[in-house]
């Protein structure tokens, strides 16, 4: 048995050529853009000469330490690769595989110090890494950490934007209606054992801008939003009476129907024409 195979992974220097098959499949490539962004070299000790390091090239990215390197080609960029609930500071997962057949993830990631990478992969992967899948590789070049801290400054600014409180009256959209300490207390009771339900108690799915409706005499706040990824089996319409303080709402949720704050009757019907005309195109 000959050396490259019984290292396994891990490949030797000078068995890279009968491994790695020479050049990279042409399946998964960064373009020149991502390999600008987020290509190079990366260390747990940029200092240091001997440190782990992390190189990320158009076709392949190689983890190396000491004189043994494991590679993962046919890169592929994946920046929704956490869904609706990626960590904060994750920038892009470049997706690779090892001989072909060992799933390797290299997690860009940024803080308040600049770029770096984590790696995930499948259990193989992992453990022919060992403590090295566990640290962080930081990146090497100046510009890119320049880069990397001033957008993390701007995604905290417009997080903090996104979360400052609304003047009563001025919320133009069901997301910045939300933020109204007076709605926001009016709404979260009449929600009562619903407020667990994030998507509602957050209205931060799909929506439309707040309309106004005139019902039985009464002028109300029409908000119309549903849960992201769910909109024809989650849904909502509700009609705000700000000067009143009252909120009344009617939920679709799981194939069943909930009514919000005991709205008298012209209003219980304007607010099934409502989510009928809102969520089921009027029919």
């Amino acid at each position: 048995m000959n050396r490259c195979i019984r290292s396994m992974l891990w490949v030797i220097a000078g068995c890279l050529g009968s491994l790695a098959g020479g050049a990279a499949s042409a399946q998964g490539r960064l373009d020149a853009e991502l390999l600008k962004l987020y290509g190079g070299r990366y260390a747990v000790d940029c200092a240091d000469v001997r440190s782990p390091i992390v190189r990320v090239e158009a076709a392949q990215a190689m983890v190396e330490q000491g004189g043994r390197r494991l590679t993962a080609q046919s890169l592929q960029a994946a920046h929704s690769y956490f869904g609706q609930s990626a960590p904060p500071g994750f920038l892009v997962a470049l997706l690779g595989q090892v001989q072909g057949r060992h799933e390797m993830v290299f997690l860009v990631q940024a803080d308040g110090r600049g770029q770096y990478i984590g790696i995930d992969g499948d259990k193989t992967v992992m453990a022919q890494l060992g403590a090295l899948g566990k640290v962080q590789f930081r990146s090497c070049d100046a510009a890119i950490n320049q880069r990397a801290v001033a957008q993390m400054r701007q995604e905290q600014q417009a997080r903090t934007a996104a979360a400052a409180p609304v003047a009563s009256g001025s919320a133009k959209h069901p997301s910045e209606l939300i933020r109204d300490a007076r709605f926001k207390a009016v709404y979260r009771r009449a929600l009562g054992p619903l407020v667990s339900q994030a998507w509602l108690a957050q209205m931060n799915g799909p929506a439309v801008d707040l309309k106004q409706e005139q019902v039985a005499g009464t002028a109300y706040q029409l908000v119309a939003f549903c849960k992201a990824h769910d909109c024809g089996d989650n849904n909502a319409v509700l009609l705000y009476d700000a000067p009143q303080g009252r909120v009344y709402g009617f939920v679709h949720m799981k194939g069943g129907n909930t009514v919000l704050g005991s709205p008298p009757g012209p209003v219980m019907a304007e607010l099934n024409r409502l989510w009928r005309r809102e969520w089921r195109q009027g029919k």
